[in-house]
């Protein structure tokens, strides 16, 4: 069960939960959520930085290579191409930028230790942290009420569940103190990546096509999402979407393609289906919102009870989904998402910058505003 009164990722955090060490912080003992962007059947692709490849020079030259004497540009290549650069390039300046801050709070926390007569390195980071990072008897109360539902607190006694939640807190409070640090640090010059440039987000021109979509087409940001209706993590991500939608009202359209992973939810297809025979009948977004709400008992008994209850010609609609031209569309958004080199879903794409996985409502803003004020 979700807690509540967590500032980051919209709350979504549980106490038991799956936790992974802050990487940028190398051996800091900071611990915050995994937001579970990709299944463990579908995880990015890691890209293997090859020996001997050189990022010395700034990402924004156009010429990269040649092949049989043939001069190959950035301009040249394929989305996917592009994005497999960008990705790799991405990898070299995070490398770097994480390098870079664990000297920079190395040095803090050697002052740290002479300061405090501290000769242990792994004590004085998490004094340190928290002693920057304090986690008031207020803030801990109210997170506990408003958690109270939880099975990990009920039937606790105040002391046990304070036991529970306070390490919890204050490891939240110290990864978002370390980060807005490195944040303060970089923002003033004293952390600064030279060796390479940071590379340029690539922007995908994505084929909309006749997919259904919603919000005004002259809108200043368009999001085209690919999504898998069995996809746990697309589910995940549609209250964060509905959110953007309702908050950037007339500043968004929003367009679905389909991107069903047939390999390991056998369902998908089917659902996909289903949702293209709503559409015919213009009740698309009402079957789209119920298969994600149903997206663990999907089957031709839920497809029919749903349409039954959006009101649909059931007649129509099944004779729909027996249509072949039907999943050869599903078909051809596939190899379409292939071809942009998607393998795992959701995958976002916002104005053509691609947002992979269930992401907080955060790293949607971060993109939207900076394209909102482009067109400003």
């Amino acid at each position: 069960m979700p807690l509540k009164g967590v500032s980051m990722s919209s709350g979504k955090f549980v106490i038991g939960g799956v936790f992974i060490i802050a990487a940028i912080a190398g051996s800091i003992p900071l611990f915050f959520h995994d937001y579970k962007r990709f299944s463990n059947n579908t995880s990015s692709s890691t890209i293997n930085i090859p020996k001997g490849l050189d990022f010395s020079q700034s990402s924004s030259l156009d010429t990269i290579g040649t092949y049989n004497n043939i001069t190959l540009k950035r301009s040249d290549l394929t989305s996917q191409e592009r994005q497999t650069l960008f990705e790799a390039e991405s990898q070299t300046f995070s490398a770097i930028e994480s390098i870079l801050a664990k000297r920079y709070f190395d040095n803090l926390i050697k002052d740290y230790m002479k300061k405090k007569n501290i000769a242990n390195v792994s004590s004085a980071e998490q004094l340190y942290l928290r002693e920057k990072s304090q986690i008031s008897k207020e803030l801990l109360k109210s997170f506990i009420a408003q958690n109270a539902d939880n099975p990990k607190l009920k039937g606790k006694s105040q002391a046990e569940q304070e036991a529970i939640v306070l390490p919890y807190l204050q490891n939240q409070a110290a990864s978002s103190y370390f980060r807005s640090l490195i944040a303060e640090a970089e923002a003033n010059g004293i952390i600064e990546v030279t060796g390479v440039s940071k590379p340029s987000t690539p922007k995908i021109k994505i084929d909309i096509g006749d997919a259904p979509s919603k919000g005004p087409a002259n809108a200043p940001i368009t999001i085209v999402e690919f999504a898998d209706f069995e996809c746990p993590f697309c589910a995940n991500a549609q209250p964060v979407v509905d959110e953007i939608l309702k908050e950037y009202k007339d500043k968004i359209r929003f367009v679905f393609k389909n991107y069903p992973l047939v390999q390991i939810h056998p369902e998908a297809t089917n659902a996909a289906i289903a949702g293209e025979c709503a559409n015919q009948q213009k009740k698309y977004w009402q079957m789209h919102d119920a298969l994600f709400a149903n997206h663990t008992r999907l089957g031709t008994q839920t497809y029919n009870k749903i349409a039954q209850n959006i009101g649909l010609n059931i007649s129509e609609f099944n004779k729909c989904r027996n249509d072949r031209s039907i999943k050869e569309k599903i078909t051809s958004e596939i190899e379409y998402g292939q071809s942009l080199g998607i393998n795992a879903t959701p995958a976002f794409y916002i104005n053509g910058v691609q947002l992979m996985g269930a992401q907080p409502k955060a790293e949607f803003e971060k993109i939207i505003k900076k394209e909102l004020a482009t067109k400003n």
